[in-house]
């Protein structure tokens, strides 16, 4: 700064408490030495940058309007908040001497006691909380109509003695993985574009500056701040006692605003930067650095669970007989208003529940013709969470017992389970839990059941368009379109029907039906925070137990079948066991699950099963395994993509009696005789090739434990050119 701005600054401060005659005169003469205009100026107490009190202290002091401008001590407090603590004396975190600024190979981390006003410490208590030694704070303000990104930071220290000189250095690197040096593993090393900005006192706080600067690679290049009340704005406390500063004396407390969209330039509040607050000997970024915070990963996010949402109901049985004239829903509704049977719902942070069963139930005729259970329960749990941001809900309904029209279905269990979560960066839907236990359908045994899956009903007997629908799920989730920063919601809804008859006219009767078994639905939103846009990246993942394709002209035989929607979710199913025309097994599990996170995408599946044995051929299976693991992983983020097979796990394996060695290589084929080719552990990258799978953005992974092709004539009859997937696994994700 030129010694004509420190003059200019220095007789501003001077005028304050001179009488009106002589401050016009100082003003004249200031007027008459000044030719030219200079870059900062000094502000009087009360200025406000992005809507904030730059005053020297941590109270709201203006009077109208009531929100606005903000200081330390707004309650709520509108902005995303870091805290940062830090000891004094012998234990206190700092930096051995030498430790230069600009310089991350001279860092030496160690503990000791800070030169006095070098030494932060655990001053500011806002609200009755516990002290802290800084804040930083972020949000998005209008000016001119425009949403611009403001940082607001405070600093407190143990002694006056000496001007403060404080950083906050905003890392890319997380230290755990990306230490500054062997002698400083605490704190992160520097990467280009990291930035950091200074706070600068001269003669006592007299004087303030605020800079900024980002890191090349090299060194520390500066980044123009603009005018000190325009652009930026900083303070100290110029009373010796101030409301939540528990230690007296002046110049102990500090705090900056900052335009951070017109200087550094806007930073997603999806990006996570870890951060601490350093002390400088001097100005100069070639000063030695004294004390040091530990590391904190910055919150950028203002989420609002005072606006979110959760609800939903179950039942566990609903019938409609137009002839008997029933329409009745079990168990009774819960609490009394609620038309779907057990229903909760929680606007804003809290918990919901609600639970109701039936013991014993039999819905007319006196025989129980239409419905006769044990038992019929149903649950349903709302909850927002402000310590996860999100909200949830959960719908369980559970029926045992059930016979369904007269014999028409049966199980031991039904369970049907609907989730819904959305947070402020995602949503997603799930029917984990699910499932039915010994059932049967029109005097099919159905152990493998599928999403959605429909069987007619003979139109002799039950009318025309009539059907049992099984495990129907019906979802959707959805988020803000591209681009937009505020007013949007993440949403997600799913409807479970376990098990629905629809008869359209009963033979003898006439009896037109409907029943559905084990409802369960869930509904879940969160607001949008304010300047984050929607997350970029995508997942995809899929499982299968078996997909057996025997008639080219006809449809597959899927049996286990799970998947997850783009933008994540959780899927899950288990089995008692594999049966289909050419595949048996024991209990069998599949699911698939994603997540796409601030800085990455994530999706995993598997499908495992027990004693597996694929185109029995005279009592010899043409392939078997007593175990089989398929797993496929993927990940996405930091300009690099990987997808594996970690977790596959084949044992036992035999193809035609004769013994294979457990866990064979990938893609290992053996040919046989009279069927064709059996390959185990086959992997395949998406878009083709062999692992492993990599990519910049994106990269996904297929994996198949036992793979069956039929391309000769067989014992079997079955045609030439069959396919038999056995235990398949699929994951992908995407993520810039």
């Amino acid at each position: 700064m030129t010694t004509e701005a420190r003059f200019h600054k220095h007789w501003r401060l001077i005028a304050r408490t001179t009488p009106r005659l002589l401050l016009l005169i100082a003003a004249f003469l200031l007027l008459f030495l000044t030719s030219k205009r200079v870059a900062n100026r000094i502000t009087f107490a009360g200025n406000t940058v992005g809507s904030f009190e730059i005053d020297g202290n941590l109270t709201v002091d203006h009077l109208v309007p009531p929100s606005e401008p903000i200081d330390w001590d707004s309650s709520p407090f509108p902005a995303a908040l870091t805290t940062f603590t830090d000891g004094t004396g012998p234990t206190d975190d700092i930096f051995g001497q030498g430790s230069k600024e600009n310089d991350q190979s001279s860092w030496v981390c160690t503990t000791g006691s800070a030169p006095p006003k070098d030494d932060i410490v655990n001053e500011i208590s806002v609200n009755g909380a516990s002290p802290v030694a800084g804040e930083i704070a972020f949000r998005f303000f209008p000016v001119s109509g425009v949403q611009k990104q403001f940082l607001y930071t405070n600093w407190s220290r143990l002694s006056n003695n000496g001007d403060a000189h404080i950083d906050y250095e905003f890392n890319q690197a997380d230290p755990a993985s990306n230490p500054a040096s062997p002698s400083c593993p605490q704190l992160a090393l520097r990467t280009p574009g990291d930035f950091l900005v200074s706070f600068d006192t001269q003669y006592g706080g007299k004087i303030i500056n605020a800079s900024a600067f980002t890191w090349n690679g090299t060194t520390f290049v500066p980044i123009s701040v603009g005018s000190q009340g325009i652009l930026w704005d900083a303070a100290v406390n110029t009373v010796p006692s101030i409301a939540g500063l528990t230690a007296t004396g002046t110049n102990l407390f500090g705090e900056l605003a900052l335009n951070v969209s017109d200087t550094i330039g806007e930073i997603p509040c999806n990006k996570i930067l870890f951060v601490s607050m350093k002390t400088r000997a001097s100005t100069s970024l070639s000063a030695e650095i004294k004390d040091r915070t530990r590391v904190k990963p910055l919150n950028f996010t203002i989420f609002n669970p005072a606006g979110a949402n959760a609800s939903g109901n179950a039942l566990a049985a609903s019938i409609q007989d137009t002839l008997l004239g029933i329409n009745q829903t079990l168990p009774a509704a819960t609490p009394a208003n609620c038309t779907g049977g057990v229903c909760s719902s929680q606007s804003g942070i809290g918990s919901t529940s609600n639970s109701n069963q039936v013991l014993s139930a039999a819905v007319p005729p006196p025989s129980g013709g239409i419905l006769k259970a044990n038992v019929l329960s149903a649950s349903s749990t709302s909850t927002v969470d402000s310590t996860t941001n999100t909200a949830t809900d959960t719908g369980v309904a559970e029926s045992a017992g059930v016979n369904l029209v007269s014999g028409l279905v049966t199980a031991d269990v039904v369970r049907g389970v609907a989730t819904a979560q959305a947070s402020g960066f995602n949503s997603s839907f799930s029917s984990a839990g699910s499932a039915f236990k010994n059932l049967v359908v029109n005097g099919v045994q159905m152990n493998n059941v599928n999403p959605n899956t429909t069987i007619t009903l003979p139109a002799l007997q039950f009318g025309a368009s009539s059907f049992v629908e099984l495990f129907e799920e019906i979802g959707s989730s959805s988020q803000p379109p591209p681009g937009q920063l505020t007013g949007g919601t993440y949403a997600a809804d799913l409807t479970v029907n376990m098990i629905r008859v629809h008869i359209t006219r009963l033979a003898l009767t006439g009896d037109a039906i409907d029943v559905v078994v084990s409802q369960a639905k869930a509904h879940a939103d969160f607001p949008q925070p304010a300047g984050c846009p929607a997350l970029v990246g995508t997942v995809s993942g899929d499982a299968t137990e078996v997909n057996e394709q025997t008639n080219p002209s006809a449809l597959p035989v899927v049996v286990g079948f799970v998947s997850i929607p783009p933008q994540g979710g959780h899927d899950h199913q288990d089995l008692d066991q594999l049966s289909t025309s050419l595949v048996s097994g024991g209990t069998s599990v599949s699911d698939s699950i994603g997540t796409i996170l601030t800085s990455s995408s994530n999706s995993s599946s598997y499908a495992k099963a027990q004693n597996v044995c694929a185109l029995p051929v005279n009592g010899v299976c043409t392939a078997f395994a007593s175990v089989i693991v398929s797993q496929a992983n993927s990940t996405s983020g930091g300009g690099k993509s990987s997808s594996d097979a970690q977790g596959t796990n084949l044992i036992g394996l035999s193809v035609g009696g004769m013994s294979v060695g457990d866990n064979p290589p990938p893609n290992t084929t053996i040919l046989v005789p009279g069927i064709g080719s059996v390959t185990f552990n086959e992997q395949t990258c998406n878009g083709g090739g062999v692992p492993p799978c990599s990519g910049a953005t994106s990269s996904g992974i297929r994996v198949r434990a036992i793979h069956v092709i039929v391309d000769n004539p067989n014992a079997l009859g079955v045609p030439q050119g069959a396919d038999v997937i056995v235990g398949e696994a699929h994951a992908d994700s995407s993520h810039p």
